[in-house]
């Protein structure tokens, strides 16, 4: 399977270069459990009290093969080593060669085991007592998970690409279960966890090869990832002991403001939901941030802008080296204690696709941003001008076997690229589409779309989809971004300056569509920025299934949808657009 091929490869070459100091051990929590960590001493170490960054690592702290039987660092840990740090990273509990059982993915006990962690890395005599976090997906989740513990010795994390609401994205997106992901991550991480290095061509590093048969015992006990996501199908279901929000970042919200921690938050535009988790915490946690937002794949390693990518991977438009540099003088500020300029970086930096530039903003939103409404108009046209006929509907059949891309900013959490999103004609053809006039100078759009569509369906249940795409001169569509929702989700929660999204997902405000009968549903599009160029032109296209993604909604029958664009019920998509800079 490609997904193993990949995640093989990674592992392999994750921990290639050999040249600093490595030495296991067990570390024993509070109820007994033995959690395996490294620490990676710098090359350049004699003695002495040093910073250290640690990880806590879902898919083995490191592993070995025939070839190499050491632990070895690799990329950015091994440049934070290079720079003077130590580097520690530890197996979660009930992964690697760490005893116990995992109960969920990022479960309060993984924030109680960290913060016991936490207290013997500064009681070594390797440590001052300055500790930072940093990591990508499931690390970099668990960086920001770090906070919650409120330890004084944490001093700054670094979240890449991380999970900021595990429901949102990337679990149940729209209230969906994106089951060709859960399935290869759930059947990746059971590998992990049952140490199948026959089939995985490597094996994590053992503290000792006893112990590390017993542990691996141990993990038979784990959640099955995808059954129980299958099962959790609302947000306050539970999965196993715990439900989604006991097991994302903002559960702890109130923890995490209370550490004061400092952050810089990595993320893409193009990467499952990881930009609206950034831009959420901007909006609500009061820790200081500094934000980039690229447009490349999970955790930054391909370019994965339509308008420049096509069916061939591309190197980011971020230098890895580029990235790695940032990272390491953000720590060298708040771990270090250096005063290299951090603190005059503005709040963001975010690349604008079409342009394919990175600009730079101080605050969120954009300055001079104004919402424009783009109503669906007759035969298929898109204005700004809202329908004055009092008749007006269109319909559309679903048709299952539509989708958006096999390598989409879902796969690409599995470490694919992104790609074939720059061709969208065809899929256009098969969905329902509003296209406006070419725009008569460029048009800038940052900031998260919401559309508001008044529908009616021949089922109770079913699923919405719509794309924001690019239409040039010649008549060819590329995709911006997307936005989707179970219809048994359309209820709007009640708002409030701490609402995080405008539906609940919780079981007691699902419900059935009365077949036949007009319903209002509005959601929000995943943020993007993007330059619509003069002469190009805007297009909504809505579809009722994303075959490459998602389970099928509803499991039998074809819905047919009909969707009110007259002068009593209109239908349309806001759009941020920057009118001033």
């Amino acid at each position: 399977m490609k997904w193993v091929t990949f995640v093989t490869l990674y592992c392999c070459c994750l921990f290639s270069i050999q040249s600093q100091t490595c030495n296991s051990y067990y570390i024993q929590m509070e109820d007994s459990v033995k959690l395996a960590a490294d620490v990676f001493l710098p090359t350049s170490y004699e003695q002495g009290e040093l910073p250290v960054l640690i990880q806590f690592e879902r898919y083995w702290r490191s592993s070995i093969t025939k070839k190499n039987e050491e632990p070895t660092l690799h990329g950015l840990s091994k440049y934070f080593s290079d720079n003077g740090y130590i580097i520690v990273i530890v197996d979660t509990r009930g992964s690697g060669a760490s005893f116990g059982t995992r109960l969920s993915e990022y479960s309060p006990q993984e924030v109680n085991d960290a913060e016991q962690v936490l207290d013997w890395v500064v009681d070594q005599p390797w440590s001052n007592g300055n500790i930072g976090s940093y990591g990508t997906s499931y690390t970099g989740t668990t960086a920001e998970l770090l906070c919650a513990t409120k330890h004084p010795s944490l001093k700054a994390v670094i979240p890449g690409w991380s999970d900021f609401d595990i429901y949102r994205s990337p679990v149940r997106p729209y209230g969906m279960l994106a089951s060709k992901f859960i399935k290869k991550w759930g059947t990746y991480v059971k590998l992990l966890d049952r140490n199948r290095s026959l089939i995985l061509k490597s094996s994590v590093h053992p503290v000792d090869e006893d112990s590390l048969k017993a542990a691996i015992k141990e993990h038979k006990g784990n959640l099955n990832v995808y059954r129980s996501t299958k099962k959790g199908e609302f947000r306050n279901s539970d999965m196993g002991v715990y439900d989604y929000e006991e097991c994302s970042v903002v559960h702890w919200k109130e923890e995490i403001e209370a550490s004061k921690v400092p952050m810089l938050v990595l993320a893409s535009w193009m990467d499952a939901g990881t930009a609206e988790g950034t831009i959420q915490r901007l909006e609500h946690f009061s820790n200081p941030q500094k934000v980039i937002l690229m447009a490349t794949s999970h955790g930054g390693w391909s370019n994965a802008s339509p308008f420049s990518v096509e069916n061939i991977a591309k190197y980011p438009n971020l230098l890895k080296q580029y990235q790695n540099n940032l990272q390491l003088e953000f720590f060298d500020h708040h771990v270090k204690g250096i005063d290299n300029g951090v603190d005059e970086w503005p709040l963001m930096r975010y690349f604008n696709m079409g342009q394919e530039v990175y600009k730079e903003s101080d605050s969120w939103p954009i300055p001079g941003t104004e919402t424009t409404n783009f109503y669906f108009l007759e035969e298929g046209r898109l204005g700004s001008e809202k329908p004055n006929t009092e008749t007006g509907t269109d319909q559309y059949k679903v048709d299952f076997g539509v989708y958006t891309s096999k390598m989409n900013r879902w796969t690409t959490q599995m470490g694919e690229p992104v790609l074939n999103l720059n061709h969208r004609n065809e899929m256009d053809d098969r969905m329902l589409t509003y296209t406006s006039q070419p725009v008569t100078d460029d048009v800038q759009i940052t900031g998260t779309p919401v559309v508001t569509i008044q529908i009616s369906s021949t089922h109770e249940d079913g699923a919405v989809f719509v794309y924001l795409e690019d239409v040039d001169e010649n008549g060819n569509s590329t995709y911006i971004t997307e936005g989707g929702l179970r219809l048994i989700h359309r209820k709007i929660a009640e708002q409030t300056d701490e609402s995080f999204n405008l539906h609940s997902f919780n079981e007691e405000d699902a419900s059935p569509m009365t077949p036949g009968k007009t319903e209002l549903i509005t959601f929000k599009l995943w943020p993007t920025s993007v330059l619509i160029k003069k002469g190009h032109s805007i297009r909504i296209a809505i579809a009722g299934a994303d075959k490459s993604t998602f389970d099928r909604i509803p499991k039998t029958g074809t819905p047919t949808y009909t969707i009110q664009r007259n002068a009593s019920s209109s239908s349309f998509i806001s759009l941020p657009i920057i009118v001033s800079d």
